[in-house]
């Protein structure tokens, strides 16, 4: 499979856009650093990757495969329709999270998602959830779980030049991103709330030296500061960090608390993990269940996140941190193996595309 060409359809249409994609993964490559992405899933097939832009031609034989998220913006959809009815390069198409395009869909955009996923020569998902979503769009079994550029190995590698900070000190990290904005149903005064009933019980030393870190999008800045939603407990805004500063972020970290809702990828949860961090998460996504078996939760279950949140904060404070916050070791070895993932999706293009009539739905990594 090396050696192999493959074009990612960015859904761009401004050429500094692309730019600063092709940017960021030459600085990638230049680190050694895979980061657990979309786009980084040409370089578990071990070949060649250019970007394109929204309708960019491709010239006649350049090309052994275009890889594709969807997205639903209306020019993507229609890019990608004109590639997926050409069949040659064959075309792989990525389902984003359902949540973000069903909030998009017209019935206009239905039509063209259904055609796209009918025609593309794979159409592949990052959990279960999502391929039953796409099966669902298609009205047959087509799609399939794949991969994804996870590494355990890298992300210790990464971690271990992190920061020192003094040795007294507890940071937990909280929700990233901390969502107030558009159709998330992250419900962040949930998490507050539960936090706060039980922040009284904790000692008042431990109180003095923990600090909960989190990070907002921008359009999520104002919401944070208007809403008072740091009042009452220590919640510090973090800055935004590339990649290898993130990792090293959740490296310095004693425990991680990430509860969004959605059928989200788990990259928080993934680094968590490999790092060894105590957490709480959304139950919602299969992988934060497989890495974190014992402590996924639904937000919305308020009584049981008290109680969890009590435990876990508890335990930090005493320095005893129940195991069952711990994540699964067998899961993290399995999961953030990026050479088997990678010898996974490159057999899963040997075995071609169009005829998947897949009824055995977990043959992707993650469970």
């Amino acid at each position: 499979m090396n050696g192999m060409r493959i074009a990612f359809a960015t859904g761009t249409d401004g050429w500094f856009q692309k730019e600063k994609l092709v940017a960021k993964y030459l600085k990638m490559r230049l680190e050694g650093v895979i980061y657990p992405d979309v786009f980084a899933l040409p370089y578990l097939l071990g070949g060649t990757c250019d970007f394109l832009n929204d309708g960019q031609s491709i010239p006649a034989g350049k090309y052994d495969l275009v890889m594709s998220e969807l997205n639903g913006s209306q020019s993507q959809l229609q890019y990608l329709l004109s590639l997926v009815t050409k069949r040659v390069p064959p075309v792989a198409v990525i389902h984003g999270p359902p949540e973000i395009l069903s909030r998009e869909l017209t019935h206009n955009k239905l039509l063209l998602v259904r055609r796209i996923l009918s025609e593309a020569a794979y159409v592949w998902a990052y959990s279960e959830t999502v391929r039953e979503f796409c099966d669902g769009l298609i009205g047959r079994p087509k799609a399939r779980v794949i991969p994804w550029p996870f590494d355990t190995v890298a992300t210790i590698r990464i971690a271990a030049k992190r920061w020192l900070r003094p040795s007294d000190t507890c940071r937990v990290l909280l929700n990233a991103p901390l969502r107030f904005c558009f159709n998330t149903q992250n419900f962040p005064f949930v998490l507050k709330a539960a936090l706060l009933n039980v922040w009284d019980e904790l000692p008042q030393e431990f109180r003095k030296r923990v600090t909960f870190h989190s990070f907002v999008y921008n359009q999520d800045v104002e919401q944070f500061h208007a809403t008072g939603f740091a009042e009452g407990l220590p919640i510090r805004l973090e800055p935004k960090k590339q990649y290898c500063s993130f990792v090293r972020f959740v490296g310095g970290c004693d425990a991680v608390i990430n509860i969004l809702f959605g059928n989200v990828l788990g990259r928080i949860t993934f680094l968590a993990a490999a790092l060894g961090k105590p957490g709480i998460f959304s139950g919602e996504c299969e992988l934060n269940r497989a890495l974190y078996p014992g402590t996924t939760i639904s937000l919305l279950n308020s009584k049981l996140l008290t109680q969890m949140l009590r435990a876990l904060l508890s335990g930090l404070a005493s320095g005893a941190v129940d195991t069952c916050f711990l994540p699964s070791a067998e899961a993290v070895a399995r999961i953030g193996d990026f050479e088997a993932n990678s010898r996974e999706l490159q057999q899963m293009v040997k075995e071609g595309g169009p005829c998947f009539a897949m009824t055995d739905a977990g043959s992707g990594s993650l469970p």
